[in-house]
């Protein structure tokens, strides 16, 4: 087993120590980065050579996989009580005067609210204010640090406890007193044996069964049935099935089924691959919709490649779609590629019942916000996600923004013509 541990120098060399020196027949290998930018490119770059990842803290990990929903496990370790009182002591030894703790204006992030308060009754730790920094999915590290110098500055906080890596290291250099909020091993080993167990469920997932459907029509719905074109296709696609261990049908005169693997068959190349195929009939005027579904039978993998193919006929492009009865994945391949929900949460549904908007259009802006790290979009941008018209997406933003989900920040103009509205959705953070 392979397993990379990617963030701040101070955490991958701890997280290292501890499971190397602990784990027999297991390879680690550390990437450590000041940046949380940085680390997510690494871990994007590295995935492919690993069986899974550790991350060491849940804002490279909230970073990574708003950019990328990763094939591979994906694990970060937590900050508790433990590594606060750490931090404590840490501070105690600096500053052994009894004064030292009442004088404290403590600036403190990540760590939830109600366990730093509580660690504080429980240890009988008086301090004279704090100024707390909740994690925030659509904050960078840059923000805290500002917060922070601004804070001190005025002389609100005269110590800071961060979980940051790189706003330790900052603080740390301008001799601003600054203790750093790290994981115990005890915490670690348990978030291993977290990401050992996700591996090996997602190994056991390998042997579930994938079904992709490729349907190719002619303008206004005629079949493939130049004899030229249709021998060139087969010849392709037997070429392709065979290269990824597929077992290839002809279901109807203009439909083509494979069954192999997951992974054989969701993988860049496999995909470029087949879009080249594709592609080339494209060319001659035929229209292609690919859908890939994935399923404990055969039966239940071509009811996902199914639904998968309806939202590919849809895109017109002949871009795959993937479906495995929950969740929704493409167009793969794609700038505008999006994994989605396939049954939206409780709260969602009840939204969307209130106001009147799709499920699926509400679970796709959530979607495409997570991967963007923003809340707010043109109409125009909605409407492309959404793949409707502007005056369509408009009227389901004015759904939204009726019914309080939503609100109306600017607009923006594009030379001659109306304006675009820019839109905040206020629901994402909540669901």
């Amino acid at each position: 087993m392979k397993i990379a541990i990617v963030g701040a120098p101070d955490s991958v060399d701890k997280i290292y120590s501890v499971l190397s020196n602990k784990c027999k027949g297991i390879s680690f290998t550390p990437f450590s980065q000041e940046k949380i930018e940085d680390m997510v490119k690494v871990a994007i770059d590295i995935e492919k050579d690993f069986d899974g990842i550790y991350v060491t803290g849940i804002a490279v990990y909230s970073a990574l996989i708003s950019v990328k929903i990763l094939e591979k496990p994906v694990v970060f370790t937590k900050r508790g009580a433990t590594g606060l009182i750490k931090s404590f002591w840490d501070f105690k030894k600096d500053f052994p005067e009894k004064k030292a703790l009442e004088n404290l204006k403590l600036g403190v992030d990540v760590i939830e609210e109600n366990i730093f308060l509580e660690t504080l009754e429980e240890f009988n730790i008086e301090i004279d204010k704090y100024f707390y920094q909740k994690y925030d999915f659509f904050r960078d590290e840059n923000e805290y640090l500002k917060d922070y110098l601004e804070k001190y500055e005025k002389g609100e906080i005269n110590c800071i406890f961060t979980a940051f890596g790189y706003i330790y290291s900052y603080l740390k250099e301008k001799k601003i007193p600054v203790y750093r909020v790290q994981a115990t091993n005890s915490e670690i080993k348990e978030t291993f044996n977290l990401l050992k167990s996700k591996i090996k469920i997602k190994n056991a997932e390998k042997s579930k069964l994938t079904v992709e459907i490729i349907k190719i029509l002619k303008d206004k719905g005629v079949l493939l049935n130049s004899f030229s074109d249709k021998i060139k296709f087969e010849k392709s696609l037997l070429a392709y099935s065979n290269e990824i261990e597929g077992n290839i049908q002809i279901l109807e005169d203009n439909e083509y089924q494979i069954l192999s693997n997951k992974d054989m068959i969701i993988n860049d190349e496999s995909l470029r691959v087949l879009n080249n195929i594709t592609k080339k009939l494209i060319e001659k005027g035929y229209s292609v919709a690919v859908g890939i579904g994935e399923g404990n039978t055969i039966s239940q993998a071509e009811t996902n490649a199914r639904k998968a193919l309806t939202l590919s006929l849809k895109d017109e492009k002949g871009n795959p779609f993937f479906s495995d009865g929950e969740k929704i994945k493409g167009p793969l391949l794609c700038e505008n590629e999006l994994e989605y929900k396939n049954i939206s949460n409780k709260e969602l549904m009840e939204i969307s019942k209130k106001i009147g908007v799709s499920s699926l259009y509400l679970e796709k802006i959530k979607s495409i916000s997570k991967r963007q790290r923003r809340t707010t979009f043109t109409s125009k941008e909605i409407a492309d996600f959404l793949e409707i018209s502007e005056r369509s997406a408009n009227r389901v933003i004015k759904k939204i923004i009726e019914n309080g989900y939503g609100k109306e920040v600017e607009f923006e103009s594009f030379g001659v013509g109306r304006p675009r509205r820019k839109v905040s959705f206020t629901y994402i953070d909540n669901i």
